[in-house]
């Protein structure tokens, strides 16, 4: 049986990692329970984004990543995981989408799918790559 103790954690290690957490905030209408760790040089260390009193997606800079588990990310490489974001209304996800496409890559842009009323692929300023949808009722 599933409880909310084995739920699968989200965190993103991102250049610019302030500007992330607020782009993210606006785009999915997430909010900051008290203060990110910073380091001392303000950068985000650790952030968690909260939506409906739920832990949403961390944030921290990618100088945070450890070392010994990646080099350095191959930007030229195709991503090889996404994030999905379920919406309950095709105007939340077209702000989201519109949000996450400035300075990164629309992708395919908006479609239907068999699936979805609305969906899109997205590829983020930071290098995130998001599944936005709003599924077929």
């Amino acid at each position: 049986m599933w409880n909310k103790k084995d739920r699968l954690g989200s965190h993103v290690y991102v250049k610019g990692g302030a500007e992330a957490v607020e782009l993210y905030k606006e785009a999915f209408g997430l909010e900051i329970k008290g203060s990110p760790t910073l380091d001392g040089d303000g950068n985000i260390w650790h952030c968690v984004l909260w939506k409906n009193g739920e832990e949403y997606l961390s944030v921290s800079e990618d100088k945070y990543l450890p070392g010994t588990l990646v080099k350095e990310y191959p930007r030229e490489s195709r991503p090889v995981m996404l994030f999905e974001v379920e919406f309950d209304n095709e105007g939340d996800l077209i702000k989201a989408f519109e949000l996450l496409s400035k300075g990164g890559n629309p992708c395919a842009g908006l479609k239907a799918e068999p699936w979805s009323e609305l969906s899109c692929d997205v590829i983020d300023r930071f290098g995130v790559f998001w599944y936005l949808i709003v599924w077929k009722r």
